[in-house]
């Protein structure tokens, strides 16, 4: 496929993700009009260790993988001093060790829970858009499902009030290679990164 092709086609599918992020932001934002000073805008980026779980029989196998990288943007919308709903939305590259170089789009929406002055937890759905697979034409190729269900559940320690230490596992739900048989398999991430927020 000509490369100008491949941008196009990613191009249109990250305008209907973007969309749906944007509308997920209005909702909340609507619903937190009355604490606006509350809400905080961010940036995040880190690096992805992915475990690929290759179902080839009645045993799973883990492929070793490559480290990889994400970054994006996400909101806080803070409901009171220890709860906030955060959905974000980031892009990750990631490599298995078949050097297949895989790009997603993940759209989590998580709650977090403040434990004191430093540390949080959270936890919540994700979905993944199936952007690129290096060397594969996923618009025809069947088995490759665009759209992934997993969840996610972490945690974060604040070095400060902008800066935030970020690692999480995210497990997959849904396969993103899918042949009706045996070889499906399913992208789990161990995710470790940096938050910063910007004052208000």
């Amino acid at each position: 496929m000509k490369l100008s092709i491949l941008v196009k086609l990613i191009f249109n599918d990250m305008k209907k993700y973007i969309l749906s992020f944007i509308i997920v932001i209005f909702i909340l934002n609507f619903n937190t009009i009355n604490a606006q000073s509350l809400n905080q805008f961010g940036l995040k980026a880190g690096v992805n260790f992915v475990d690929i779980r290759d179902k080839l029989n009645d045993d799973g196998v883990t492929h070793v993988s490559k480290t990889g990288f994400y970054l994006g943007a996400f909101m806080e919308f803070r409901k009171d001093v220890n709860f906030s709903i955060q959905p974000e939305m980031y892009y990750s590259s990631n490599n298995n060790k078949i050097d297949e170089k895989i790009g997603l789009l993940h759209i989590p929406v998580l709650f977090k829970y403040k434990l004191g002055d430093k540390f949080e937890v959270y936890g919540g759905p994700e979905s993944q858009f199936l952007l690129s697979v290096k060397g594969i034409d996923i618009n025809k190729d069947k088995n490759y499902k665009k759209f992934i269900l997993a969840v996610s559940a972490g945690f974060g320690f604040m070095v400060s009030d902008e800066f935030t230490i970020d690692a999480r596992y995210n497990l997959a739900i849904s396969n993103y290679i899918d042949t009706g048989y045996h070889n499906n398999q399913k992208l789990n991430f161990i995710q470790v990164g940096l938050a910063y927020k910007f004052d208000n």
